[in-house]
């Protein structure tokens, strides 16, 4: 039996066991911490302590090794040039002491801690971490680790910002800037309110806020930098982007076909500006599939809350029925990507065959990882 497939069988066994009850105090709800503590638990260390998994994991070992080689010489830290609040968690488990399996674990406890504490903020929490476990907990977590970290403090960002505490919103948001430049595209959220007037300021002082966010772009990006991006990943296709985006479009479709049922959120026009994105992603992904795929992770706290939240806003279909075929969709992407993905050999926890930090890399001197 696949292990990952066992975790996801194991939640949603616990989860089935009251999907077709009207009982409230379901066995969910009712040790809500303990299970969502024990979640937290084995994610953290399964995450923490992976295998070796995607050319991204490989680069920030190298990444991490360079900073280590030069501290240990010079006793002083040089950037690798990679985004500055990822470099500063680096610096400090490199002035513990510590290797790198202490950086993915650390960096695995922020990941999902923020994918629970925000799972606890729904009513129905466990859908949210099936999806978790399905999507984001394989593509992201088999690699792309500052973009993880990132989306964990956007899951806060999110958080702050409807419940009104603007001030820490932003201090979130800032971070996850920091954490991975692309966290960038949810910024349109510091110009929308949360209730009353959609916009913050007047026309005039947004269309002035607008430029000086076009500026910082271009100034974190570099025009070069970002059209060698573009060239790059124009040759990079994404076998999965495109049943993916295609996923984030039918999302959409479902919010704006219940557009009414989530006027009552106060994520309403958060869900509004991320479903529009969400349509334009799958035309996107047939010519940049790569970045499509980056782009649609950072909409995930969308996709959460509308998953979570459709299977009771039908009146003619049973809210278990709705939830049984979402448990078996996300089952069946969970089987196919396991066992068929190009790399599916190598999403092994506790493996370590090809584990990095176990003997030196013959690249080390070789090339250079940089962003």
């Amino acid at each position: 039996m696949n292990f990952y497939l066992l975790i996801f069988l194991s939640v949603a066994l616990i989860y089935s066991l009251n999907l077709f009850s009207n009982n409230e105090k379901s066995l969910a709800m009712k040790f809500k911490f303990s299970i969502s503590s024990f979640l937290f638990l084995i994610l953290v260390v399964i995450l923490g302590f992976r295998d070796t998994l995607g050319s991204d994991y490989g680069s920030y070992f190298l990444d991490f090794t360079y900073m280590q080689d030069i501290y240990l010489e010079n006793n002083y830290f040089v950037t690798q040039k990679l985004d500055l609040f990822y470099e500063y968690l680096s610096f400090f488990i490199i002035y513990l002491g510590l290797p790198f399996d202490y950086l993915s674990l650390l960096i695995s406890f922020i990941f999902v801690f923020s994918i629970i504490f925000f799972s606890l903020q729904e009513n129905d929490y466990l859908m949210i971490i099936l999806i978790f476990l399905s999507y984001y907990y394989l593509v992201l977590g088999m690699g792309y680790i500052r973009q993880g970290l990132s989306i964990s403090f956007l899951l806060f960002f999110i958080h702050f910002w409807r419940n009104e505490k603007i001030f820490l919103s932003w201090i979130f948001l800032i971070i996850a800037i920091l954490t991975h430049k692309f966290a960038i595209v949810s910024s349109f959220l510091i110009f929308v309110r949360p209730k009353d007037n959609w916009l913050y300021f007047n026309k005039y002082l947004y269309i002035f806020l607008a430029i000086i966010l076009v500026y910082l772009s271009y100034k974190i990006f570099e025009s070069k930098n970002i059209i060698e991006y573009f060239e790059i990943y124009s040759l990079e296709r994404s076998s999965g982007a495109l049943y993916r985006t295609l996923g984030g479009v039918i999302c959409a479709i479902l919010f704006f076909s219940k557009k009414s049922f989530f006027k009552k959120r106060s994520d309403y026009r958060y869900l509004y500006v991320s479903s529009t994105i969400l349509m334009f992603l799958f035309p996107a992904s047939f010519f940049y599939s790569t970045i499509s795929d980056r782009l649609l992770a950072y909409f995930l706290p969308c996709i959460f809350i509308i998953l979570s939240t459709i299977p009771i806003t039908f009146k003619t279909v049973k809210p278990s029925l709705i939830k049984f075929f979402l448990i078996t969709i996300l089952f069946s992407h969970l089987l196919f990507w396991t066992n068929y993905s190009n790399q599916s050999n190598l999403y092994v926890p506790y493996r370590m065959i090809d584990y990095p930090g176990s003997k030196d890399s013959p690249y080390k001197y070789m090339i250079r990882y940089c962003c």
